[in-house]
């Protein structure tokens, strides 16, 4: 999530990130606000991910290239202002879109709102507003298997190339890592409802005229915490307020469960 232009404007990690913690949603927006800073810390596992994500993504481009595909990539304009050069990606990848070509590596896909990257967009020979051919989304992801996150980021990056070619595509595709490689499409029509129900959800938030600082949540435990950079800040705001989502095994339902008859704290679910 970053300001643009003076636009608040968010990208699919940022929704992903929305649907696993509310929370998240407002410490990003306090902290576009310049309320707060965002924390900035080495993490060599998550650095070592990315780092095999970026392998799994060449290696996906050399297959492409090797069957002899034209792949057109979208570079990234160095030493211009961030918001010129995302006009002129997304500009690229239009012509690119217009002109037919084979593949599109790193497709800048931008509305003014809305911020995506696509791995690859791949033409298929079904007509569409820019002729007799269209585009679909194509994802690497490291995973053996589809995440439900995986799958909201290319819905939400094939709506954003529905716009482009003034059509739907028809599927959309993540290429999977481990010794398999294997390649799995989902028909966007199955999916384009349930993204625009959470995208709708997360604007209502960022679209929200109240104070965004302080902050109207609290940090809820959830798996996305292992991944995320607030992680450390949101475990001392427990500690501090010896929170109940520092007992183990505790699930959300337990909790609130407690809260509903006033046990708020370690201490107090400890007492007699």
């Amino acid at each position: 999530m970053q300001l643009i232009d003076g636009r608040l404007v968010y990208s699919a990690t940022d929704l992903v990130g929305f649907l696993e913690c509310r929370h998240l949603a407002n410490l990003e927006r306090a902290a576009v606000e310049g309320h707060i800073n965002r924390p900035m810390r080495a993490d060599r596992v998550l650095d070592r991910i990315a780092q095999r994500g970026r392998e799994h993504e060449a290696r996906f481009l050399r297959d492409l290239t090797a069957g002899g595909m034209t792949v057109v990539e979208i570079g990234p304009e160095e030493g211009l202002p961030f918001g010129e050069r995302l006009t002129r990606g997304r500009d690229a990848t239009l012509l690119a879109m217009q002109a037919g070509a084979e593949v599109i590596y790193q497709a800048t896909l931008f509305d003014g709102r809305r911020l995506g990257f696509a791995d690859f967009l791949r033409r298929v020979e079904r007509p569409s507003g820019l002729g007799g051919w269209s585009y679909e989304v194509w994802d690497t992801k490291l995973a053996r298997h589809a995440k439900a996150s995986a799958v909201l980021q290319i819905c939400m990056y094939s709506e954003m190339v529905s716009a482009l070619q003034r059509s739907a595509p028809e599927q959309m595709h993540l290429a999977l890592g481990g010794a398999r490689r294997e390649t799995v499409s989902f028909p966007v029509t199955d999916y384009a409802a349930y993204y625009r129900s959470v995208a709708l959800d997360f604007e209502q938030v960022l679209g929200n005229r109240g104070p965004a600082f302080p902050l109207a949540s609290m940090p809820e435990p959830v798996e996305h915490c292992n991944v995320c950079r607030w992680n450390m800040e949101c475990r001392a705001q427990w500690r501090a307020a010896d929170d109940l989502s520092l007992v183990a095994n505790l699930t959300s339902r337990q909790r609130r469960a407690l809260h509903g008859i006033g046990v708020a704290t370690r201490t107090a679910r400890a007492e007699p």
